[in-house]
């Protein structure tokens, strides 16, 4: 690791670079802002590897700062830092709804593939479908990635629900209802979870 002093000197730096692109009300630079951000968090990585707690503050900087410029709305750089930032919040899932609602990532698979994800990961199966869906109906890039995540996501679903339907039929029809709904509560069997399903 570096001197702190020498350390110290570099933040400055990088507090002198990122600082303008956090003015408010700013809607675009000339230069490439995104740029300064990412090289200021990789160097907080590899100086600070345990102070996470900054690196997710840089994040979260970077993400408010550049969320309002339209020109990083697609940019899959700003993207990997909006879900990685999502990704340590206590509810990413609203993370992604007010970066949908600031119209990022409308044209990039990652934006719908990790917001996906993160509904899935919530066990709101029904949502992940409509994130897939409505991420192919505006045609992202890569859009082949996104049909493929997709599909993976189907056929996850598909075991699911038959390891579900599965552990319903071995219930006895006499046992009472409460009994029968634990039954159904994910398929969580032995072999599934050794299957890794």
């Amino acid at each position: 690791l570096q001197p702190r002093e020498d350390s110290e000197e570099r933040i400055r730096h990088f507090e002198n670079l990122v600082h303008p692109s956090e003015a408010p009300h700013l809607t675009e630079m000339a230069d490439d802002p995104l740029m300064h951000w990412l090289s200021y968090i990789k160097f907080y990585q590899n100086v600070f590897p345990s102070d996470t707690h900054e690196q997710f503050l840089l994040m979260e900087r970077c993400t408010r700062a550049l969320v309002k410029m339209r020109q990083y709305a697609d940019d899959d750089r700003f993207i990997g830092v909006c879900a990685k930032y999502a990704d340590k919040t206590k509810d990413p899932g609203q993370v992604f709804k007010y970066l949908h609602q600031q119209k990022v990532g409308t044209h990039t698979a990652l934006f719908w593939i990790a917001w996906a994800y993160v509904a899935e990961k919530d066990n709101d199966f029904p949502f992940a479908e409509q994130i897939f869906k409505k991420g192919i109906s505006k045609n992202p890039q890569p859009l082949q990635m996104l049909k493929l995540r997709h599909q993976q996501f189907q056929r996850r679903m598909s075991r699911h629900w038959l390891n579900s339907s599965q552990r319903t039929d071995q219930v006895d029809d006499d046992e009472d209802e409460g009994s029968r709904s634990r039954g159904t509560l994910g398929g969580l069997t032995r072999e599934g979870l050794r299957r890794n399903d």
